[in-house]
């Protein structure tokens, strides 16, 4: 293996982001456009063009224009982490962790693990009153989309923050401390993101998800246990009826529940969902406490 161009693995996820944001822009914002074309947009009538993106802003989960924008971020993305890995790692993609070989018993725990934590913190919520069910919905004919958009975003942001991000940043400094810098770089890019802001806890409970998905990872260096506890915890958050991330979830929730108002939005998560639950997230510190045990066992 030859050395990389930059021996420092800080420097090297550092020189990674603003490439990965241009790479973004270009094939993100080409495709955009190019999409906006096939729809039989008039790129010369502003009006039409507006009248494109206010649709974008109301957008349904299980919308194919969702998966497309989700396939050209991972398109950017896998772009980006091949040209870090050729020109200054000096290694080949697939050392961002992508060998599947035995990896079938890890991709089905971390879906496992995801309906556990998140069929878990819905029980607790529920028995302490913080909400209120109101029915069930049922599956709807949407589910196998937004299961598939949700898959590719979640694995998009697994090759980004835990295959280049920490992996870099492990050959510089230990596992906490690798952890504790990507977690933050994840919450920042999540923090434009609606009512992350409505408390404390959003922005914490992101950064908290930094560790629980990467503690694995730090252990292993495969991505596959990770990328579906994601998929899932993203998916079973709207099986559930819960917003993910403060969006909502009205394509395939098969629980339809409300908050209860007996407590504060604190407890219940509020308009951003579970993942604004000071429950959640004193649950994601438990479960990658639990992660490190098992791998240190």
């Amino acid at each position: 293996m030859s050395e990389p161009t930059v021996k420092k693995g800080w420097l090297r996820a550092l020189i990674f982001m603003p490439i990965w944001f241009l790479t973004m822009m270009v094939v993100v914002g080409g495709g955009s456009v190019l999409m906006m074309v096939l729809a039989g947009v008039d790129m010369q009538d502003p009006a039409s063009v507006e009248g494109y993106a206010a649709g974008m802003e109301s957008m349904d989960f299980a919308s194919p224009v969702m998966l497309g924008m989700s396939v050209l971020q991972i398109l950017a993305s896998f772009l980006a982490i091949w040209f870090m890995m050729a020109v200054f790692n000096k290694e080949p993609l697939s050392n961002i962790g992508l060998s599947i070989k035995d990896r079938g018993q890890e991709m089905l725990a971390g879906l496992g693990a995801a309906l556990l934590f998140i069929g878990g913190i819905f029980l607790i919520l529920w028995c302490f009153g913080a909400i209120t069910v109101t029915g069930a919905v049922g599956l709807k004919p949407g589910v196998m989309m937004v299961s598939l958009m949700l898959f590719v975003a979640a694995f998009d942001e697994e090759i980004v923050f835990r295959g280049y991000v920490l992996n870099n940043l492990m050959d510089s400094m230990n596992r906490w401390w690798a952890l504790g810098v990507s977690s933050v770089v994840f919450a920042l890019m999540h923090a434009g993101n609606p009512n992350v802001w409505s408390t404390f806890v959003p922005m914490t409970e992101l950064f908290a998800a930094g560790f629980i998905l990467g503690i694995s990872y730090t252990f292993t260096k495969n991505l596959w246990f990770p990328t579906f506890f994601h998929f899932g915890w993203n998916f079973f958050q709207g099986l559930f009826g819960f917003e993910i991330s403060g969006m909502g979830v009205d394509s395939w929730k098969a629980i339809a529940h409300e908050n209860s108002g007996e407590v504060s939005d604190i407890i219940s998560g509020g308009a951003f969902g579970i993942e604004g639950s000071i429950i959640s997230l004193c649950s994601t510190v438990l479960g990658t406490y639990l992660i490190y045990k098992y791998y240190t066992k």
